[in-house]
């Protein structure tokens, strides 16, 4: 994997992304082909963070979201939806072939399936609504599963691919010419015209924000698309079905393998979505999805378990494009619902399209200022009620009342002195301690065992044990409480 300079002092640029994941990455790319010169600011690393992390689908077919959407915006524009799904395939394809990136890109046809009778007339009518938007589906009733299913939408021509090297590799090809990529360079501050880092800042006559949700206060994306996680694993598996598979059933399993290149073959699962920082859902969906491959699998020991985080915005479209209808603002994209490689791909193209002027079909139904839809309020009322309980107590199974308490490997938020403490203890018995409230809205944070990081409930920040931030839409670490 390429390696990125730091961002010091000072570099201009027409436009500046913030943001190293496949939409800052692919918009960087596409910029830079129309004659911009753009300079990509990271806070870690190239496509290591929650584009890495995904299970990397690179598909139009995204559940039963298109009887949904026509329900909502109508045929028209589910059909939008759709074609930049399909486009988004067709450009991951060219890109990876036009600059000769070898990223495991492989074709595999897509599933949605179900093993209840209650849920086969939906699968019937997923396949109805999408052949009549023009998409590549079809109605069947067997697969390679190692168990019989009822009903399936299989999904031709689609595909898989690594994440992270695709996106390193495209932004490999992305300096010179006056442009960069800098890693390890994290935006403490920002402006329309300007992001300011550590080490030194970026002027530029555009600002893109590609950082997962917006940073900060920004266009108040945190209290329209509400963060949700979901626990993958992934072991080597001996016979390992061809395609890509996702479950109506819940709870949800998605499934597609990967193939090392010592030649072994693993099985990629990813589990029913919780609240972040909800420990006892979370181990519950890790014990689900775990079980589930074991049953199911002829599977060797899990090698890896980890959980990505994505938001799901209020009426089920991202939002791409302008973050103000007053002035111009800042270019955003965010609220994928899990399905951010197509939609990723299709937010580049739009905001390329949007800073060059150019007409794009797909811009209104994206449309970043739009009026939500009254079929998401009632949705987003529950969400909002459980960030009003989290800005007053948090979400605490229990509650220790002093670090003795504490197991090796063990967290808990704890009241010490007035002040609620994120504490965890390692496997040496040393107690690392931080402020619980997250400095983005000041919601108290809940522990992530698989990762062990703090992660905030009400708008997804992810902190370290040290309090570092691992991903906004906070920049501020944790406070620091001393120990002893």
């Amino acid at each position: 994997m390429p390696d990125f300079p730091r961002l010091s002092g000072d570099v201009s640029v027409d436009v500046a992304v913030v943001g190293g994941g496949i939409v800052g990455v692919t918009a960087a790319r596409l910029m830079k082909d129309r004659g911009l010169t753009v300079a990509v600011v990271e806070a870690q690393r190239v496509g290591r963070q929650v584009t890495g992390r995904s299970t990397a689908k690179v598909s139009s077919q995204h559940g039963l979201i298109y009887q949904k959407l026509e329900q909502k915006f109508g045929e028209d524009r589910a059909r939008l939806y759709g074609e930049a799904q399909e486009a988004a395939l067709r450009m991951i394809r060219q890109l990876a072939a036009q600059h000769g990136i070898e990223c495991d890109l492989e074709e595999q046809a897509a599933y949605t399936y179900t093993r209840e009778e209650k849920h086969v007339s939906e699968i019937e009518e997923e396949v109805q609504v999408a052949q009549r938007l023009g998409l590549p589906a079809s109605l069947v009733r067997t697969t390679d599963l190692p168990f019989d299913v009822l009903a399936a939408n299989r999904f031709d021509g689609q595909a898989q691919f690594h994440p992270t090297k695709y996106v390193a590799g495209l932004a490999k090809t992305v300096p010179g010419d006056g442009s960069h990529v800098f890693e390890h360079s994290r935006a403490v501050d920002w402006e329309p015209t300007r992001v300011v880092t550590d080490h030194g800042v970026v002027t530029a006559r555009h600002v893109v924000m590609a950082t997962h949700i917006p940073l900060g206060q920004i266009g108040g994306y945190y209290a329209q698309a509400h963060p949700m996680a979901e626990p993958v694993i992934a072991a080597r598996v001996q016979q390992a079905p061809e395609g890509m598979y996702l479950s109506v059933d819940k709870p949800s399993h998605s499934y597609r393998l990967h193939r090392n290149s010592d030649g072994a073959t693993y099985a990629i699962v990813a589990g029913n979505s919780f609240k972040p920082g909800h420990t006892d859902e979370e181990r519950q969906a890790v014990e689900d999805v775990e079980r589930w491959l074991t049953e199911n699998f002829e599977a060797g020991p899990i090698e890896y378990r980890w959980v990505n985080e994505d938001y799901s915005s209020m009426d089920g479209a991202p939002f791409i494009g302008w973050s103000s209808s007053i002035g111009e603002g800042y270019l955003v994209a965010t609220g994928f619902n899990a399905w951010g490689i197509t939609n990723g791909t299709a937010a580049g193209v739009i905001l390329a399209d949007l800073l060059e002027g150019r007409e794009n079909p797909w811009t209104d139904l994206f449309d970043a200022t739009r009026v939500k839809p009254v079929a998401g309020g009632p949705k987003f009322v529950k969400e909002n009620l459980k960030v009003a309980a989290h800005l007053v107590t948090g979400y605490l199974a229990r509650r220790p009342k002093s670090y003795d308490e504490l197991a090796p490997g063990d967290a808990a938020i704890m009241e010490i002195d007035g002040e609620k403490v994120a504490a965890f203890k390692d496997e040496q018995g040393a107690v690392h301690a931080v402020s619980a409230v997250c400095p983005h809205m000041g919601c108290i944070v809940g522990w992530n065992e698989t990762d062990r990081t703090w992660d905030c409930p009400c708008h997804g920040s992810r902190f370290e044990c040290s309090g570092e931030v691992t991903h906004g839409p906070a920049v501020q670490p944790l406070g620091s409480h001393i120990t002893g």
